[in-house]
């Protein structure tokens, strides 16, 4: 059974009940599963078993609730059982706790975005990790009451800024053309293997991150991001190219994949509006694109930060 599955399982046989304890204050939470975890994603198998995974669910709640009903919820919770269907959340890694239960909005959010609001300008935008983001949003709310956080949920999920878009796009672009077209090939002549390894990697790594921005969506966890890539609507077909790139030995072939790769990016750039230039080279609409962004804090980075 999946995760999202089993946790939902677990609130609506203990869950709605605990809650319907607390009258009209209880309808005030909202309740789910989302964060960290492969189950919150709906990646998990087997072998996800083994540690973190387990029947919960967090409960959210604004400050006027946890100041009325928090310690009595959180009380409550801890008395749900510890197994459901056969499985336990007793089970927990190094990085496991306190995924669940009865937590503010504020402290939700901050996890995950290091801010107890939401963010307002495309610079504080731009600093927030992508996998953070996508840990906020990803999994299923089972059921609304909070309204402060649905709202934050809501607003962090339409997504940043198109200035700090902008300028992630424009950065991993001048980072693909450095590692892919450039490097990659010079590390090859010179029969540096490790190198040209790595090159690979970084182009790969860059690539699938903006797959995901030309894509409005998050990109997750490193582990995760090739089977989430698969299921975007737009380039997902570029991800095998991307997989050929990192896992076959750096050669001729791997210039011309990342090369072909390149070409269908440059396309959908044009085809998005985000540069009017032809050649296949990404630095110059890197350039183009970084010249664009009118917002006074973020023209002043460095066109590959962010």
């Amino acid at each position: 059974m999946k995760g999202l599955e089993l946790s939902q399982r677990y609130f609506e046989t203990f869950g709605i009940p605990m809650l319907a304890s607390f009258g009209e204050a209880g309808t005030l939470v909202s309740a789910g599963l989302a964060g960290y975890g492969s189950e919150c994603y709906g990646y998990d198998d087997e072998l996800s078993t083994d540690h973190d995974f387990g029947p919960r669910f967090y409960l959210w709640i604004d400050d006027e609730t946890d100041r009325k009903i928090g310690f009595e919820l959180m009380r409550a919770y801890r008395r749900l059982p510890t197994e459901f269907m056969g499985y336990r959340n007793d089970r927990h890694s190094l990085f496991g706790e306190n995924r669940g239960g009865v937590v503010t909005v504020k402290d939700f959010f901050r996890q995950f975005t290091g801010l107890e609001r939401i963010p307002e300008r495309p610079v504080e935008w731009l600093f927030i990790p992508e996998h953070a983001l996508s840990a906020a949003v990803n999994g299923i709310v089972f059921r609304e009451g909070c309204k402060e956080f649905d709202d934050y949920r809501n607003r962090l999920i339409d997504g940043m800024p198109d200035a700090t878009r902008r300028k992630k796009i424009a950065a991993r672009l001048a980072v693909m053309a450095q590692s892919g077209q450039y490097n990659l090939k010079r590390c090859l002549i010179r029969n540096d293997r490790g190198a040209a390894g790595l090159a690979a990697a970084e182009f790969v790594n860059k690539g699938l991150e903006l797959l995901f921005l030309l894509n409005c969506r998050y990109a997750p966890y490193y582990k995760w991001i090739f089977r989430a890539a698969k299921e975007l609507p737009v380039l997902a077909d570029l991800v095998a190219m991307f997989e050929s790139v990192l896992t076959e030995t750096p050669g001729d072939r791997t210039v011309e994949t990342v090369e072909t790769i390149c070409q269908r990016i440059v396309s959908e750039l044009q085809r998005k509006g985000y540069t009017r230039l032809t050649e296949t080279y990404l630095e110059p609409h890197a350039v183009e694109i970084y010249t664009s962004i009118r917002d006074p804090e973020l023209i002043g980075l460095h066109l590959m930060e962010g």
